[in-house]
Protein backbone atom coordinates (compact mmCIF):
# COMPACT_ATOMS: atom_id res chain seq x y z
CA UNK A 1 0.00 0.00 0.00
CA UNK A 2 1.43 3.52 -1.32
CA UNK A 3 2.46 5.90 1.71
CA UNK A 4 -0.07 9.03 1.82
CA UNK A 5 1.45 11.99 -0.19
CA UNK A 6 2.36 15.44 1.56
CA UNK A 7 2.07 16.55 -2.03
CA UNK A 8 0.77 15.19 -5.22
CA UNK A 9 1.07 17.11 -8.47
CA UNK A 10 -1.19 15.53 -11.36
CA UNK A 11 -3.03 16.69 -14.42
CA UNK A 12 0.44 17.11 -15.40
CA UNK A 13 3.06 17.06 -18.34
CA UNK A 14 6.05 15.64 -16.77
CA UNK A 15 9.27 15.80 -18.26
CA UNK A 16 12.82 14.93 -17.00
CA UNK A 17 16.30 13.70 -18.76
CA UNK A 18 18.90 11.77 -16.50
CA UNK A 19 21.97 11.77 -16.90
CA UNK A 20 22.21 9.02 -19.35
CA UNK A 21 19.65 10.35 -21.80
CA UNK A 22 16.50 8.61 -20.38
CA UNK A 23 13.45 10.81 -20.95
CA UNK A 24 10.81 10.93 -18.52
CA UNK A 25 7.55 11.70 -19.48
CA UNK A 26 4.82 11.00 -16.61
CA UNK A 27 1.41 12.75 -15.64
CA UNK A 28 1.60 12.85 -12.24
CA UNK A 29 4.03 12.78 -9.03
CA UNK A 30 3.77 12.46 -5.57
CA UNK A 31 6.12 13.92 -2.87
CA UNK A 32 7.19 12.51 0.84
CA UNK A 33 9.03 13.97 3.19
CA UNK A 34 11.00 16.41 0.68
CA UNK A 35 11.36 13.58 -1.88
CA UNK A 36 10.07 12.15 -5.03
CA UNK A 37 8.17 8.80 -4.28
CA UNK A 38 6.06 8.05 -7.19
CA UNK A 39 6.48 9.55 -10.78
CA UNK A 40 3.97 7.66 -13.09
CA UNK A 41 0.57 7.93 -14.59
CA UNK A 42 -2.87 9.05 -12.94
CA UNK A 43 -3.93 6.07 -12.12
CA UNK A 44 -1.39 5.22 -10.15
CA UNK A 45 -1.08 8.45 -8.58
CA UNK A 46 -4.51 8.23 -6.67
CA UNK A 47 -3.59 5.57 -4.12
CA UNK A 48 -0.73 8.07 -2.93
CA UNK A 49 -3.91 10.96 -2.03
CA UNK A 50 -5.16 11.01 1.45
CA UNK A 51 -6.98 13.79 3.76
CA UNK A 52 -3.84 15.59 4.31
CA UNK A 53 -2.59 15.41 1.30
CA UNK A 54 -1.88 18.85 -0.66
CA UNK A 55 -3.19 18.23 -4.56
CA UNK A 56 -1.53 20.77 -7.00
CA UNK A 57 -3.76 20.66 -10.14
CA UNK A 58 -1.46 21.27 -13.39
CA UNK A 59 -3.89 21.87 -16.10
CA UNK A 60 -1.72 19.82 -18.65
CA UNK A 61 1.09 22.41 -17.89
CA UNK A 62 4.90 21.22 -17.96
CA UNK A 63 6.57 20.00 -14.74
CA UNK A 64 10.47 20.39 -15.33
CA UNK A 65 13.23 19.79 -12.82
CA UNK A 66 14.32 22.43 -10.71
CA UNK A 67 16.99 24.57 -12.83
CA UNK A 68 20.66 24.46 -12.29
CA UNK A 69 23.02 27.36 -12.89
CA UNK A 70 26.36 26.09 -13.94
CA UNK A 71 28.18 29.11 -13.57
CA UNK A 72 27.11 32.70 -11.65
CA UNK A 73 28.35 35.03 -8.96
CA UNK A 74 25.89 34.29 -6.39
CA UNK A 75 27.96 35.13 -3.41
CA UNK A 76 29.02 39.18 -5.50
CA UNK A 77 25.10 39.66 -4.90
CA UNK A 78 25.57 42.84 -3.34
CA UNK A 79 27.31 44.23 -6.97
CA UNK A 80 23.92 43.35 -8.59
CA UNK A 81 21.47 45.03 -5.78
CA UNK A 82 23.83 47.24 -4.05
CA UNK A 83 25.61 49.31 -6.48
CA UNK A 84 24.76 52.22 -8.94
CA UNK A 85 23.22 50.55 -12.14
CA UNK A 86 24.23 51.04 -16.00
CA UNK A 87 22.59 47.90 -16.86
CA UNK A 88 19.77 49.96 -18.62
CA UNK A 89 22.02 51.93 -20.82
CA UNK A 90 21.68 50.44 -24.76
CA UNK A 91 22.81 52.19 -26.71
CA UNK A 92 22.40 52.02 -30.69
CA UNK A 93 26.22 50.99 -32.66
CA UNK A 94 25.33 52.54 -35.55
CA UNK A 95 23.76 55.72 -33.57
CA UNK A 96 25.21 56.25 -30.37
CA UNK A 97 28.39 57.63 -29.26
CA UNK A 98 31.17 57.62 -26.27
CA UNK A 99 30.65 60.97 -25.07
CA UNK A 100 26.93 60.23 -25.62
CA UNK A 101 27.01 57.12 -23.43
CA UNK A 102 29.72 58.57 -21.14
CA UNK A 103 27.12 61.37 -20.41
CA UNK A 104 24.20 58.89 -19.20
CA UNK A 105 26.81 57.30 -16.79
CA UNK A 106 27.75 60.48 -15.14
CA UNK A 107 24.13 61.56 -14.79
CA UNK A 108 23.04 58.18 -13.40
CA UNK A 109 26.17 58.36 -10.91
CA UNK A 110 25.37 61.80 -9.85
CA UNK A 111 21.74 60.99 -9.20
CA UNK A 112 22.97 57.92 -7.10
CA UNK A 113 25.46 59.93 -5.42
CA UNK A 114 23.18 62.39 -4.25
CA UNK A 115 20.63 59.72 -3.14
CA UNK A 116 23.38 58.03 -1.02
CA UNK A 117 25.40 61.10 0.52
CA UNK A 118 26.27 59.51 3.25
CA UNK A 119 28.15 56.64 1.51
CA UNK A 120 32.13 56.55 2.26
CA UNK A 121 32.54 55.40 -1.34
CA UNK A 122 30.02 55.00 -4.17
CA UNK A 123 29.96 51.81 -6.17
CA UNK A 124 29.14 51.23 -9.31
CA UNK A 125 28.10 48.45 -11.97
CA UNK A 126 27.46 47.85 -15.39
CA UNK A 127 29.54 49.92 -17.94
CA UNK A 128 30.75 47.58 -20.99
CA UNK A 129 34.28 48.39 -22.53
CA UNK A 130 33.00 48.14 -26.03
CA UNK A 131 31.40 51.41 -25.85
CA UNK A 132 34.70 52.99 -25.36
CA UNK A 133 37.08 50.72 -27.58
CA UNK A 134 35.03 50.99 -31.28
CA UNK A 135 32.24 49.40 -30.42
CA UNK A 136 29.89 52.65 -31.22
CA UNK A 137 30.36 53.43 -35.20
CA UNK A 138 33.83 52.62 -34.95
CA UNK A 139 34.97 55.39 -32.43
CA UNK A 140 37.51 54.18 -29.71
CA UNK A 141 37.39 56.90 -26.91
CA UNK A 142 38.84 55.84 -23.37
CA UNK A 143 37.04 55.98 -20.36
CA UNK A 144 39.36 57.04 -17.52
CA UNK A 145 39.39 58.52 -13.81
CA UNK A 146 38.96 62.00 -15.23
CA UNK A 147 35.37 60.89 -16.69
CA UNK A 148 34.26 59.82 -12.87
CA UNK A 149 35.72 63.18 -10.91
CA UNK A 150 34.26 65.21 -13.22
CA UNK A 151 31.07 64.47 -11.53
CA UNK A 152 32.07 63.22 -7.63
CA UNK A 153 35.79 65.03 -7.14
CA UNK A 154 35.23 64.51 -3.62
CA UNK A 155 34.85 61.01 -2.57
CA UNK A 156 35.99 57.61 -3.89
CA UNK A 157 34.41 55.89 -6.64
CA UNK A 158 34.74 52.39 -8.13
CA UNK A 159 32.60 50.98 -10.76
CA UNK A 160 32.88 47.50 -11.84
CA UNK A 161 32.21 46.80 -15.34
CA UNK A 162 29.43 44.28 -16.57
CA UNK A 163 31.96 41.35 -16.96
CA UNK A 164 33.50 42.06 -13.87
CA UNK A 165 36.64 42.16 -15.65
CA UNK A 166 37.52 45.63 -15.49
CA UNK A 167 37.61 48.30 -12.88
CA UNK A 168 37.36 52.22 -12.94
CA UNK A 169 38.50 53.98 -10.32
CA UNK A 170 38.25 58.10 -9.95
CA UNK A 171 41.18 60.30 -8.31
CA UNK A 172 40.11 60.08 -4.58
CA UNK A 173 39.63 56.04 -4.96
CA UNK A 174 43.16 55.57 -6.40
CA UNK A 175 44.74 57.62 -3.78
CA UNK A 176 42.61 56.16 -0.59
CA UNK A 177 44.05 52.69 -2.46
CA UNK A 178 47.46 53.95 -1.99
CA UNK A 179 47.89 53.90 -5.94
CA UNK A 180 49.98 56.20 -7.08
CA UNK A 181 52.63 56.29 -10.72
CA UNK A 182 55.37 54.56 -8.64
CA UNK A 183 52.80 51.37 -8.06
CA UNK A 184 53.77 48.04 -9.45
CA UNK A 185 51.52 48.30 -12.71
CA UNK A 186 51.04 44.50 -12.38
CA UNK A 187 52.37 43.54 -15.86
CA UNK A 188 50.07 46.10 -17.23
CA UNK A 189 46.64 44.91 -14.97
CA UNK A 190 47.17 49.11 -14.21
CA UNK A 191 46.79 51.31 -17.45
CA UNK A 192 48.74 54.30 -16.75
CA UNK A 193 48.72 57.68 -18.59
CA UNK A 194 51.08 59.00 -20.71
CA UNK A 195 52.61 60.52 -17.86
CA UNK A 196 52.76 57.51 -15.73
CA UNK A 197 50.43 58.05 -13.88
CA UNK A 198 47.10 56.07 -13.20
CA UNK A 199 44.42 55.86 -15.20
CA UNK A 200 42.19 54.67 -12.94
CA UNK A 201 41.38 51.58 -15.52
CA UNK A 202 42.27 48.61 -13.68
CA UNK A 203 42.05 45.05 -15.54
CA UNK A 204 41.36 41.78 -13.69
CA UNK A 205 40.00 41.16 -10.24
CA UNK A 206 43.66 39.86 -9.01
CA UNK A 207 44.57 42.91 -9.44
CA UNK A 208 42.02 45.09 -8.49
CA UNK A 209 39.82 43.24 -5.80
CA UNK A 210 42.74 43.56 -3.40
CA UNK A 211 42.74 47.30 -4.47
CA UNK A 212 39.23 48.10 -3.73
CA UNK A 213 39.11 46.78 -0.11
CA UNK A 214 41.88 48.76 0.95
CA UNK A 215 39.76 51.59 0.12
CA UNK A 216 38.07 52.78 3.58
CA UNK A 217 34.00 52.43 3.57
CA UNK A 218 34.33 50.21 0.29
CA UNK A 219 33.50 46.68 2.12
CA UNK A 220 29.67 45.86 2.54
CA UNK A 221 28.48 45.29 6.05
CA UNK A 222 27.03 41.25 6.81
CA UNK A 223 23.56 43.36 6.94
CA UNK A 224 24.19 44.40 3.62
CA UNK A 225 25.54 40.85 2.12
CA UNK A 226 22.67 39.17 4.18
CA UNK A 227 19.94 41.55 2.22
CA UNK A 228 21.47 41.23 -0.77
CA UNK A 229 22.04 37.48 -1.01
CA UNK A 230 18.84 36.57 0.50
CA UNK A 231 17.51 38.79 -2.73
CA UNK A 232 19.21 36.66 -4.45
CA UNK A 233 18.09 33.62 -3.62
CA UNK A 234 14.31 35.41 -4.49
CA UNK A 235 15.10 36.52 -8.05
CA UNK A 236 16.76 33.31 -8.80
CA UNK A 237 14.16 31.15 -7.67
CA UNK A 238 11.77 33.05 -8.98
CA UNK A 239 13.25 32.08 -12.57
CA UNK A 240 12.74 28.50 -11.44
CA UNK A 241 16.57 27.96 -10.01
CA UNK A 242 16.92 25.38 -6.80
CA UNK A 243 20.88 24.66 -7.90
CA UNK A 244 23.52 27.22 -8.26
CA UNK A 245 27.45 27.04 -8.60
CA UNK A 246 28.90 30.05 -7.26
CA UNK A 247 32.51 30.68 -9.18
CA UNK A 248 34.32 33.33 -6.37
CA UNK A 249 34.77 33.29 -3.47
CA UNK A 250 33.80 36.64 -1.42
CA UNK A 251 35.26 35.64 2.43
CA UNK A 252 32.76 37.11 4.09
CA UNK A 253 29.54 36.37 1.70
CA UNK A 254 30.74 33.00 1.98
CA UNK A 255 30.77 33.16 6.41
CA UNK A 256 27.34 34.57 6.01
CA UNK A 257 26.43 31.79 3.60
CA UNK A 258 27.18 29.15 5.41
CA UNK A 259 25.26 30.84 8.59
CA UNK A 260 22.34 31.09 6.72
CA UNK A 261 22.77 27.60 5.65
CA UNK A 262 22.66 26.72 9.37
CA UNK A 263 19.82 28.54 10.12
CA UNK A 264 17.74 27.50 7.28
CA UNK A 265 17.27 30.15 5.07
CA UNK A 266 18.67 28.76 1.79
CA UNK A 267 15.98 28.04 -0.85
CA UNK A 268 18.46 26.65 -3.05
CA UNK A 269 21.80 23.97 -3.10
CA UNK A 270 25.43 25.97 -3.32
CA UNK A 271 28.56 25.17 -4.90
CA UNK A 272 31.09 26.89 -3.89
CA UNK A 273 35.26 27.52 -4.68
CA UNK A 274 38.22 28.21 -3.10
CA UNK A 275 40.35 31.14 -5.49
CA UNK A 276 43.85 30.20 -6.68
CA UNK A 277 46.07 33.32 -8.37
CA UNK A 278 49.51 32.53 -9.91
CA UNK A 279 51.10 35.61 -7.33
CA UNK A 280 49.93 33.71 -4.48
CA UNK A 281 48.99 30.28 -6.09
CA UNK A 282 51.08 28.64 -2.90
CA UNK A 283 49.04 29.61 0.03
CA UNK A 284 45.81 30.26 -2.10
CA UNK A 285 46.06 26.25 -2.10
CA UNK A 286 47.48 25.46 1.42
CA UNK A 287 44.23 28.02 2.59
CA UNK A 288 41.97 25.38 0.29
CA UNK A 289 43.06 22.60 1.59
CA UNK A 290 42.48 24.46 5.36
CA UNK A 291 39.03 25.35 4.58
CA UNK A 292 38.09 22.46 2.51
CA UNK A 293 34.83 21.84 4.54
CA UNK A 294 35.14 25.31 6.51
CA UNK A 295 31.90 26.16 5.03
CA UNK A 296 30.25 22.53 4.26
CA UNK A 297 26.75 22.54 5.69
CA UNK A 298 25.26 19.06 4.22
CA UNK A 299 24.60 19.01 0.57
CA UNK A 300 22.86 22.31 0.96
CA UNK A 301 26.08 24.47 0.48
CA UNK A 302 29.60 22.57 -0.55
CA UNK A 303 33.03 23.92 -1.21
CA UNK A 304 35.27 21.12 -3.03
CA UNK A 305 36.27 23.05 -6.35
CA UNK A 306 39.23 25.87 -6.61
CA UNK A 307 38.86 28.50 -9.47
CA UNK A 308 41.52 29.66 -11.50
CA UNK A 309 41.60 32.63 -14.05
CA UNK A 310 43.31 31.61 -17.23
CA UNK A 311 42.50 34.83 -19.40
CA UNK A 312 40.12 37.70 -18.75
CA UNK A 313 40.60 39.57 -21.90
CA UNK A 314 40.17 36.89 -24.88
CA UNK A 315 43.83 34.91 -25.38
CA UNK A 316 43.76 33.73 -28.64
CA UNK A 317 45.80 31.23 -30.77
CA UNK A 318 45.44 33.91 -33.36
CA UNK A 319 47.43 37.08 -33.17
CA UNK A 320 46.05 40.35 -33.47
CA UNK A 321 45.56 41.58 -37.04
CA UNK A 322 46.34 44.43 -38.73
CA UNK A 323 42.81 45.80 -38.43
CA UNK A 324 43.41 45.74 -34.68
CA UNK A 325 42.68 49.80 -33.50
CA UNK A 326 42.92 48.37 -29.33
CA UNK A 327 46.01 45.89 -29.80
CA UNK A 328 49.01 45.99 -31.16
CA UNK A 329 48.78 44.01 -34.62
CA UNK A 330 50.90 40.49 -34.50
CA UNK A 331 50.68 40.23 -30.68
CA UNK A 332 48.38 38.16 -28.52
CA UNK A 333 46.74 38.89 -25.13
CA UNK A 334 48.51 36.89 -22.65
CA UNK A 335 47.48 34.49 -20.44
CA UNK A 336 46.91 35.37 -16.52
CA UNK A 337 49.68 32.24 -15.56
CA UNK A 338 52.91 31.45 -15.87
CA UNK A 339 51.93 28.52 -17.81
CA UNK A 340 54.44 26.45 -15.78
CA UNK A 341 52.89 27.82 -12.54
CA UNK A 342 49.54 26.60 -14.18
CA UNK A 343 50.73 23.57 -15.35
CA UNK A 344 52.07 22.32 -11.81
CA UNK A 345 49.61 24.13 -9.56
CA UNK A 346 46.14 22.66 -11.50
CA UNK A 347 48.48 18.77 -11.10
CA UNK A 348 48.54 19.75 -7.25
CA UNK A 349 44.89 20.90 -7.32
CA UNK A 350 43.65 17.65 -8.49
CA UNK A 351 46.42 15.70 -6.41
CA UNK A 352 44.42 17.13 -3.78
CA UNK A 353 40.86 15.81 -4.78
CA UNK A 354 39.89 19.03 -5.67
CA UNK A 355 37.74 19.94 -9.04
CA UNK A 356 39.10 22.68 -11.14
CA UNK A 357 36.80 25.54 -12.32
CA UNK A 358 38.62 27.69 -15.12
CA UNK A 359 37.66 31.01 -16.60
CA UNK A 360 38.62 30.70 -20.10
CA UNK A 361 37.53 32.23 -23.51
CA UNK A 362 40.43 32.63 -25.92
CA UNK A 363 41.36 29.78 -27.92
CA UNK A 364 44.83 29.73 -26.58
CA UNK A 365 43.98 29.75 -23.38
CA UNK A 366 41.50 27.01 -23.45
CA UNK A 367 44.21 24.92 -25.33
CA UNK A 368 46.52 25.65 -22.30
CA UNK A 369 43.88 24.85 -19.74
CA UNK A 370 43.08 21.66 -21.18
CA UNK A 371 47.10 20.99 -21.58
CA UNK A 372 46.93 21.49 -17.76
CA UNK A 373 43.65 18.94 -16.74
CA UNK A 374 45.44 16.40 -19.08
CA UNK A 375 48.29 16.60 -17.11
CA UNK A 376 47.03 16.44 -13.65
CA UNK A 377 44.95 13.45 -14.60
CA UNK A 378 47.64 11.86 -16.18
CA UNK A 379 50.39 11.76 -12.89
CA UNK A 380 47.26 11.65 -9.97
CA UNK A 381 44.35 9.94 -12.19
CA UNK A 382 40.83 10.33 -10.61
CA UNK A 383 37.07 9.84 -11.87
CA UNK A 384 36.08 11.85 -9.00
CA UNK A 385 37.52 14.82 -10.36
CA UNK A 386 35.57 16.72 -12.73
CA UNK A 387 36.85 19.65 -13.93
CA UNK A 388 35.33 22.52 -16.02
CA UNK A 389 35.98 25.15 -18.33
CA UNK A 390 33.98 27.99 -18.12
CA UNK A 391 32.48 30.26 -20.68
CA UNK A 392 34.53 28.39 -24.05
CA UNK A 393 34.09 31.33 -26.22
CA UNK A 394 36.58 30.44 -28.67
CA UNK A 395 37.37 26.73 -28.80
CA UNK A 396 39.44 25.45 -31.54
CA UNK A 397 37.67 22.02 -33.43
CA UNK A 398 40.59 19.44 -32.52
CA UNK A 399 40.24 21.49 -29.07
CA UNK A 400 36.64 20.56 -28.58
CA UNK A 401 37.41 16.61 -29.73
CA UNK A 402 40.10 16.74 -26.64
CA UNK A 403 37.42 17.89 -24.15
CA UNK A 404 34.70 15.25 -24.78
CA UNK A 405 37.78 12.39 -24.68
CA UNK A 406 39.33 14.15 -21.69
CA UNK A 407 35.81 14.16 -19.61
CA UNK A 408 36.27 18.17 -19.47
CA UNK A 409 32.64 19.97 -18.47
CA UNK A 410 31.96 22.52 -20.61
CA UNK A 411 30.18 25.93 -18.86
CA UNK A 412 28.09 27.60 -20.95
CA UNK A 413 26.45 30.57 -20.74
CA UNK A 414 23.21 30.80 -23.62
CA UNK A 415 22.62 34.05 -23.04
CA UNK A 416 25.92 34.65 -24.91
CA UNK A 417 25.26 32.51 -27.72
CA UNK A 418 23.74 35.78 -29.93
CA UNK A 419 25.63 37.79 -31.98
CA UNK A 420 26.69 40.89 -30.18
CA UNK A 421 26.34 43.96 -32.77
CA UNK A 422 28.13 46.33 -30.23
CA UNK A 423 31.35 43.80 -29.43
CA UNK A 424 31.20 41.83 -32.40
CA UNK A 425 32.78 45.05 -34.88
CA UNK A 426 35.64 45.35 -32.20
CA UNK A 427 36.22 41.54 -32.46
CA UNK A 428 36.01 41.70 -35.95
CA UNK A 429 38.76 43.93 -35.80
CA UNK A 430 41.13 42.43 -33.51
CA UNK A 431 40.80 38.47 -35.62
CA UNK A 432 38.96 38.79 -38.46
CA UNK A 433 35.60 37.71 -39.12
CA UNK A 434 36.17 33.62 -40.10
CA UNK A 435 37.38 33.81 -35.97
CA UNK A 436 34.73 35.44 -34.38
CA UNK A 437 32.21 32.91 -36.70
CA UNK A 438 33.23 30.59 -34.30
CA UNK A 439 32.38 31.79 -31.05
CA UNK A 440 30.31 30.37 -28.70
CA UNK A 441 29.91 26.84 -29.64
CA UNK A 442 27.48 24.19 -27.90
CA UNK A 443 26.52 21.44 -30.00
CA UNK A 444 29.90 20.68 -31.88
CA UNK A 445 30.81 20.32 -27.83
CA UNK A 446 27.84 18.31 -27.45
CA UNK A 447 28.45 15.81 -30.38
CA UNK A 448 31.67 15.86 -29.19
CA UNK A 449 30.70 13.96 -26.01
CA UNK A 450 31.32 17.38 -23.82
CA UNK A 451 29.33 17.56 -20.36
CA UNK A 452 27.57 20.96 -21.38
CA UNK A 453 26.16 22.61 -17.74
CA UNK A 454 25.16 26.30 -18.51
CA UNK A 455 25.03 28.99 -16.53
CA UNK A 456 24.11 32.41 -17.00
CA UNK A 457 26.89 34.28 -15.04
CA UNK A 458 24.84 36.25 -13.22
CA UNK A 459 24.88 39.35 -12.12
CA UNK A 460 27.15 39.62 -15.49
CA UNK A 461 23.84 38.77 -17.15
CA UNK A 462 20.28 37.73 -16.51
CA UNK A 463 19.52 34.69 -14.60
CA UNK A 464 17.72 33.58 -18.03
CA UNK A 465 15.81 30.56 -16.75
CA UNK A 466 13.40 29.31 -18.75
CA UNK A 467 14.30 31.50 -21.91
CA UNK A 468 17.47 30.36 -21.99
CA UNK A 469 16.62 27.22 -23.18
CA UNK A 470 14.85 28.83 -25.98
CA UNK A 471 18.38 31.16 -26.53
CA UNK A 472 20.29 27.60 -26.76
CA UNK A 473 17.63 26.21 -29.02
CA UNK A 474 17.61 29.61 -31.14
CA UNK A 475 20.77 31.25 -30.79
CA UNK A 476 18.53 34.31 -31.28
CA UNK A 477 18.43 37.60 -28.57
CA UNK A 478 15.42 36.97 -26.10
CA UNK A 479 13.25 39.75 -24.10
CA UNK A 480 14.99 39.19 -21.01
CA UNK A 481 17.94 40.81 -22.85
CA UNK A 482 18.28 44.92 -21.95
CA UNK A 483 19.33 44.93 -25.53
CA UNK A 484 16.30 42.59 -27.25
CA UNK A 485 13.69 45.74 -28.78
CA UNK A 486 17.36 46.38 -30.41
CA UNK A 487 18.86 43.12 -31.76
CA UNK A 488 15.35 40.70 -31.82
CA UNK A 489 15.70 40.71 -35.84
CA UNK A 490 19.65 39.60 -36.16
CA UNK A 491 20.06 36.50 -37.76
CA UNK A 492 20.60 33.12 -35.26
CA UNK A 493 24.02 33.45 -34.34
CA UNK A 494 25.61 30.27 -35.93
CA UNK A 495 22.40 28.16 -36.43
CA UNK A 496 24.78 24.64 -36.95
CA UNK A 497 25.13 25.06 -33.57
CA UNK A 498 21.47 25.35 -31.72
CA UNK A 499 21.28 22.47 -30.22
CA UNK A 500 17.34 20.49 -28.90
CA UNK A 501 15.11 20.64 -26.19
CA UNK A 502 16.66 17.74 -24.59
CA UNK A 503 19.65 18.57 -24.63
CA UNK A 504 19.37 22.41 -23.92
CA UNK A 505 16.72 21.01 -20.74
CA UNK A 506 19.31 18.60 -19.47
CA UNK A 507 22.49 21.53 -19.64
CA UNK A 508 19.87 23.61 -17.42
CA UNK A 509 19.37 20.81 -14.75
CA UNK A 510 21.44 17.04 -14.55
CA UNK A 511 24.69 18.20 -16.10
CA UNK A 512 24.66 21.55 -13.48
CA UNK A 513 24.05 18.38 -10.78
CA UNK A 514 26.69 16.41 -12.24
CA UNK A 515 29.39 19.30 -12.39
CA UNK A 516 28.53 19.83 -8.20
CA UNK A 517 28.64 16.13 -7.73
CA UNK A 518 24.77 16.19 -6.62
CA UNK A 519 23.36 14.47 -9.61
CA UNK A 520 22.37 11.20 -7.23
CA UNK A 521 20.57 13.81 -5.43
CA UNK A 522 19.10 16.53 -7.82
CA UNK A 523 18.80 17.29 -11.41
CA UNK A 524 16.12 15.02 -12.50
CA UNK A 525 12.77 13.82 -11.20
CA UNK A 526 13.43 10.72 -10.23
CA UNK A 527 12.04 8.49 -7.35
CA UNK A 528 13.94 8.69 -4.14
CA UNK A 529 15.88 12.51 -5.60
CA UNK A 530 15.05 15.57 -3.79
CA UNK A 531 11.69 16.81 -4.65
CA UNK A 532 13.05 20.01 -7.06
CA UNK A 533 10.86 20.92 -9.44
CA UNK A 534 9.39 23.93 -11.64
CA UNK A 535 5.79 24.25 -12.69
CA UNK A 536 5.32 26.26 -15.78
CA UNK A 537 2.35 27.86 -17.46
CA UNK A 538 2.76 26.31 -20.66
CA UNK A 539 3.59 22.71 -22.29
CA UNK A 540 7.11 23.45 -23.04
CA UNK A 541 7.82 20.11 -25.35
CA UNK A 542 4.69 21.55 -27.81
CA UNK A 543 5.66 25.64 -27.64
CA UNK A 544 7.83 26.70 -30.27
CA UNK A 545 11.08 27.46 -29.43
CA UNK A 546 10.95 31.15 -30.53
CA UNK A 547 8.14 31.75 -27.94
CA UNK A 548 9.19 29.48 -25.18
CA UNK A 549 10.75 32.49 -23.76
CA UNK A 550 7.32 33.81 -22.71
CA UNK A 551 6.62 30.54 -21.00
CA UNK A 552 6.47 32.15 -16.99
CA UNK A 553 7.55 29.86 -14.00
CA UNK A 554 3.75 29.35 -12.10
CA UNK A 555 5.83 27.77 -8.90
CA UNK A 556 9.09 26.56 -7.64
CA UNK A 557 9.56 23.98 -5.59
CA UNK A 558 12.64 22.94 -3.34
CA UNK A 559 13.17 19.60 -1.00
CA UNK A 560 9.88 19.94 -1.72
CA UNK A 561 8.49 22.86 0.01
CA UNK A 562 7.64 25.92 -2.55
CA UNK A 563 9.71 28.46 -2.25
CA UNK A 564 8.62 30.74 -5.49
CA UNK A 565 4.57 30.82 -6.49
CA UNK A 566 3.45 33.19 -9.19
CA UNK A 567 0.96 36.03 -7.41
Amino acid sequence: MAQIADRVYRNAKVYSIALDGTETHAEALAIVDGKFAYVGDEAGVAAWIGDATEVIDCNGHSVIPGLGDAHLHNAQATVKFGTCSFGDIVPDPKMDTPEGVLRQIQEKLKAYADEHRDDPVIRGFGWDRAWFGGGLQGIVRPFTRHDVDAVIPDKPVVLISFCGHLAMLNTKALEAAGVTRESDDMNGLIVREADGNPSGYISEPVAFRPIMFRIPGYEYSPREHHECLKKAFDVLNGSGYTLLCDCQQTELPYEILSEMAKNGEFTVRLSGVHNVNDATREADLEQAIANRTKYDVDDLFTVNTVKYFADGSLSMIEPYAESSVNHTPGTREPILWDEAHMMESMALANKEGFNIHTHAMGSYAIRKVIDCYENAQKLYPNPWIRNIIAHCTFIAPEDRVRMGRSHIIASNQPGWFSDTPVSQPVMVADWGVDVVKQTYPSKSLIDNGVICAYGSDFPVSPAYGVAGIQVAMTRKFCKLDATYELYKDVPASKPEECVSLKEALQAHTIHVAYQAHLENITGSIEVGKSAELVVLDSDIESTPADQIQDINVLETVFKGKTVYRKA
